[in-house]
This record gives C-alpha cells, sequence and structure tokens, in this order.
C-alpha cells in the first residue's frame, strides 16, 4: 500500500515538472501579443487646437487606421484601444488600460504644438528626464491634463505638471523597458522618413506620466505640428492621416518581428507596406534615428515644406517687388540647352519673404529664392553638373547643415525620384 501511495506522488510530481517545462512554453506561443493604441486627449479636452483643426481629432483619426492595419494583418496581435470615440480620459485611467490588460506596447498618439508658426517635423519620446528646454515643455503641456481633474494633487502624489521641480523625479527612476521602447521608437522615427518622408527630430526622453505609470515598453509620438499651417492641412487630410497611421504601422511590423523572434514564438510572416514611388522630396534629416537631446520646436525659425506633392513654382508675390526683398529667380532662364537639368542648393524655407539682409542667410552671397506652395523657399548655387553642385553643399554645411540638393527642368521641379536616377 505504501509503494502504490509512493508510486502516485512520484508520478504527480513528474506530471507537474511536465507540465512546467513543456505545456508553458505551449501556452505561451498561443498567448496574444497585446498593443494598447491611445488617442491622446479627447472629449472636454481638445489638446492643442489649430487654425481650423483640435488635436483630439487628428490623434483618434491615426489611432483607428493604424489599429485596423495591425487588426487585418496580424492575427496573433490583440489591439486594445483607450479611445475609439470623442470621450475624455484621464492619464490615470489610460495607464489602467495598458496595466489591466498587460500589454506588450502602448503607443500614445498626439499632435505637436509650438509658439512658431515655423517649427515642424515628428519626434517620439520615451520616460525620462528631459535635458532641453523643448522636451520639457512638450511634456509639460501633455501632463497638464491632469489639471482637469478635482484633486489631482492626491490622486498624482503630489505630482504638479506646471512645476519644473515634479520633473525632477524622473531622472532617479530606473525604466526596465527603455531599451525596448527606445528600439520602437527608433523604428517609428525611420519611418516617418522613408515611408512618410516628414522631418525627423529623432527619439527623445521626457518625464509623461501616462508613459510612467504604464508597465510595458512605452512611447509617445509626436506625428507633426499643429501649428505648422502646413502641417495642420497634411494632417487633417484623410492622406496625411492614413499615411502618418501607416509609418508606425511599418514600425510596429519590424519591432513585431525582433520580438517574436527573441521570444522563440513563430508569428505569421508580414511585410511592411511599401512607400509611394513618387513625390517623397529628399529630407535633411537622420537616416538613422537615435536618442537625441538637440532643442527644437520653438527653437526653429525656418521651416522646410516637409513633403511636396506636386511642384507648382508659382508667380512672384507683390511683396517681392519691394527694393528690401529678394527677385524670385526665373528658372527656366538658367538652363543651358532645352531640356537640361539644373541642380540647386536647397538652404532654407520660410512662410514669410525675408529681406535681403535678413540674418537667416548667415552672410552667405548669391542666395536665390522661389516659391512653391505658399513657402518662399531659398536656394545657392545652379549647376548642371551634380558633382558641382555636391560641393556648394558641402562648402556651406557648417552654416547651413540642413541642406539638400534638388532639380530643375525648365520650369519643372523634379521628384526624389527622378533626381536619384539622373545621379545614378
Amino acid at each position: 500500500m505504501k509503494f502504490i501511495k509512493k508510486y502516485f506522488i512520484v508520478r504527480q510530481c513528474y506530471m507537474m515538472l511536465f507540465g512546467l517545462f513543456v505545456l508553458t512554453p505551449l501556452i505561451a506561443q498561443d498567448a496574444k501579443f497585446t498593443v494598447v493604441l491611445d488617442a491622446g486627449h479627447g472629449g472636454h479636452d481638445p489638446g492643442a487646437m489649430g487654425a481650423f483643426s483640435r488635436e483630439k481629432d487628428i490623434n483618434l483619426a491615426i489611432e483607428l487606421y493604424l489599429g485596423s492595419l495591425i487588426e487585418q494583418n496580424f492575427k496573433d496581435v490583440k489591439v486594445v484601444y483607450t479611445r475609439k470615440t470623442d470621450k475624455y480620459l484621464t492619464l490615470q485611467e489610460r495607464a489602467d488600460i495598458v496595466n489591466d490588460h498587460h500589454a506588450d506596447l502602448f503607443i500614445c498618439v498626439h499632435t505637436n504644438s509650438s509658439t512658431s508658426p515655423a517649427a515642424f517635423g515628428t519626434e517620439t519620446f520615451t520616460l525620462g528626464l528631459a535635458k532641453s528646454k523643448a522636451n520639457l515643455d512638450v511634456a509639460m503641456r501633455e501632463n497638464s491634463v491632469i489639471l482637469l481633474e478635482e484633486d489631482y494633487r492626491s490622486k498624482y502624489k503630489g505630482f504638479d505638471p506646471k512645476s519644473v521641480d515634479s520633473y525632477i523625479m524622473f531622472e532617479f527612476m530606473q525604466d526596465k523597458y527603455i531599451d525596448k521602447s527606445v528600439e520602437f521608437s527608433s523604428a517609428v522615427q525611420k519611418q516617418f522618413v522613408s515611408y512618410g518622408g516628414r522631418a525627423d527630430h529623432g527619439v527623445r526622453q521626457a518625464g509623461f506620466w501616462v508613459l510612467h505609470r504604464s508597465a510595458c515598453p512605452s512611447v509617445l509620438v509626436e506625428v507633426g505640428f499643429i501649428s505648422n499651417p502646413a502641417e495642420e492641412r497634411f494632417l487633417m487630410s484623410e492622406q496625411g492621416q492614413k499615411q502618418m497611421a501607416t509609418a508606425i504601422y511599418n514600425a510596429f511590423v519590424d519591432y513585431k518581428r525582433g520580438h517574436d523572434k527573441k521570444s522563440g514564438r513563430q508569428g505569421p510572416v508580414v511585410s511592411k507596406i511599401e512607400p509611394p514611388a513618387q513625390n517623397v522630396e529628399p529630407q535633411p534629416t537622420r537616416t538613422t534615428p537615435k536618442v537625441t537631446e538637440a532643442p527644437k520646436g520653438d527653437d526653429q525659425e525656418t521651416v522646410r515644406k516637409p513633403r511636396v506633392t506636386e511642384a507648382a513654382i508659382q508667380k512672384p508675390t507683390e511683396s517681392s517687388k519691394s527694393s528690401n526683398v529678394m527677385k524670385p529667380t526665373n528658372i527656366a532662364s538658367e538652363q543651358v540647352n532645352e531640356g537640361g537639368v539644373v541642380f540647386k542648393v536647397q538652404l532654407f524655407a520660410s512662410r514669410v519673404e525675408l529681406g535681403k539682409d535678413a540674418p537667416d542667410f548667415k552672410g552667405v552671397p548669391g542666395i536665390e529664392l522661389f516659391t512653391e506652395n505658399r513657402y518662399f523657399k531659398y536656394t545657392l548655387g545652379a549647376e548642371t553638373d551634380y558633382a558641382k553642385i555636391e560641393k556648394v553643399r558641402r562648402s556651406i554645411l557648417s552654416k547651413f547643415p540642413d541642406a539638400f540638393i534638388i532639380a530643375f527642368q525648365g520650369d519643372r521641379k523634379l521628384t526624389a525620384k527622378e533626381v536619384s536616377r539622373l545621379t545614378k
């Protein structure tokens, strides 16, 4: 009898060990990857306001389209939305949704704003101490939503979104998810450039409460500036919203593939969505995103049109006839032969027309002007030899580090694809 009892005890132990070492990994294989998508603001909190748009609407449109792409292509991914309608959620409620669903990734979608209408471009934040005023300003603005809540000081343990001192706490926090957060953020910024054709301000760190309270890799994406007229129009268009959502989706494809490989999962083979071959203007941005603390946003005084869908060289405005402003260049007159191509170096662009002695030119002589899509764009040089114009670009990089090469054929500005073919 004792022998039989001992046999059953040993047998039960073996079964438990079998379940622990064999069945547990199999169950983990079947467990779905959970991503929580958060459209910032909502309800009585509109977020940043543009000339004709509200941040909360842009965020929601991008979040919903992003979620639909993931749901359509990843059967092993559970998509959770913090909101699918125009409703208000506190920051803590958003973080609670992340934690209650044991999320593997948290993506907050936001739209940036600045006191300067010239500020433009995209950036992605992870949790950390803001080391520049621009980063701190963004965190303060996004965290200020807690001021809409009653008794926010006790709810958020004395955290004051308006006080610089409250953000010192993030300096001493060890975020165990930081590596994965930066990995995904870098993928997002890379896709904003390669797929979206947008300006890249890199991966940044700042003290966002919603990221701090979420127990998983978490990022906050700023898809552009609602305070910039061109970016506002782009982000309010269906094409623009789908373009930004698709860029984030492509980053998710890369991140999920890496996650499956590291965890030994055999997820479905999903390909990224290829960018349109046309209409992407060369960007003076990094090709490999990295964590950066270089101040942007309000510190920018000039703006380059991030993406051009069709060249539209316009006639000189009345203001350009003044003796104190530069005269727009007649592109056609510079062709050395019919059908010839002229390369130029674009230095920057501005929403306002600059005087001939403007400090923006940094003392560089020979700068010319053309107008396109309501922007005044300033160029240097005019060469039919690409190697020569590249020398011009390199010669002024110390003063204009974001300078890049464009090309014209007659009055028509060539697309990036056409320029690429010419320079091969």
